[in-house]
């Protein structure tokens, strides 16, 4: 009974990988990549340790069965059809490996759903933010609005955040909004607001984005709307509106100036009317047997 119930023993070649992950991860949690160049040289070495570390017996051997599982992480292909009824394939252990050293490399493991991966790039979740902001050393309280919802199907709660980091104490609001259906209950959408809220506290406190997702891949992260907190360090301060451009105004033309015509010509003058010359009238020869006459 005791044979039955006894736990078999792993590899010896997945014991050595298990202590080169451990070192990589120490190595990796006393980073400070946030801000500090230096640490790139750090950052390459526990690269190159992750790598040797998961080989592809340690992959398929450990990590691959987490992938889709409550306790490791989930992601956009789990093996269940889409809406258009089309399957996708499974990540392979490329895919994989990269997501676990990129979010081992910030601080997040591949256990307790802490990352997610979509489109082939690792998310950090609700949990992971939660985990990302617990290093750092913040400490915060976030109060939640009632969720105000419209016909397009999106609620929108507002988070205001009150915080205490590195002794400076704060509070600012995020407007958090998720998509929801007739399935969606309460919880469900105050836990993708809560991820929202911590994702704009995280971004504003470090000034590093790890990016969103895009909605329509996914299930496990919402990504409808973008928060204020997405701003943050990044442009104006929380909240602050962009002024609108002004129209541009089209400058009146001017009329065109009338082109100067032809010089009228001086009328001619008028020729002297020709003077009367009488003509000079001859006396008719008088008849014969007539005297001739002097006029």
């Amino acid at each position: 009974m005791e044979e039955m119930c006894k736990i078999p023993q792993l590899p010896a070649t997945i014991v050595e990988a298990q202590d080169k992950f451990e070192v990589a991860l120490r190595n990796a949690a006393a980073l400070d990549i946030v801000n500090n160049f230096g640490a790139a040289f750090g950052a390459a070495q526990v690269i190159m340790l992750l790598r040797e570390a998961l080989t592809e017996e340690v992959m398929n051997t450990i990590f691959m069965p987490l992938m889709n599982s409550k306790v490791g992480f989930r992601t956009d292909r789990d093996g269940r059809p889409d809406k258009q009824g089309r399957v996708k394939p499974l990540y392979t252990v490329d895919v994989v490996r990269e997501a676990i050293i990129d979010g081992a490399l910030i601080g997040l493991r591949p256990t307790g759903n802490q990352f997610n991966i979509i489109s082939g790039t690792m998310y950090p979740t609700k949990e992971g933010y939660t985990a990302l902001l617990k290093k750092i050393g913040a400490k915060y309280i976030i109060d939640y609005s009632q969720p105000t919802t419209d016909s397009q199907g999106f609620a929108t709660f507002i988070c205001k955040i009150n915080y205490e980091y590195k002794g400076d104490k704060n509070a600012f609001s995020v407007s958090a909004t998720v998509r929801t259906d007739q399935y969606s209950s309460y919880d469900q959408l105050r836990g993708k607001a809560e991820r929202r809220a911590k994702k704009a506290l995280y971004e504003y406190l470090t000034g590093t984005d790890y990016g969103e997702a895009d909605e329509t891949s996914s299930a496990p992260i919402d990504v409808v709307a973008v928060e204020i907190g997405s701003q943050a360090n990044q442009g104006p301060r929380i909240g602050a509106k962009r002024p609108e451009p002004q129209p541009q105004q089209v400058q009146p033309q001017a009329a065109p100036e009338p082109q100067a015509g032809p010089e009228p010509q001086p009328a001619p003058a008028p020729e002297p009317e020709p003077k009367y010359i009488r003509p000079e009238v001859q006396a008719p020869e008088p008849a014969p047997g007539f005297p001739k006459c002097d006029f």
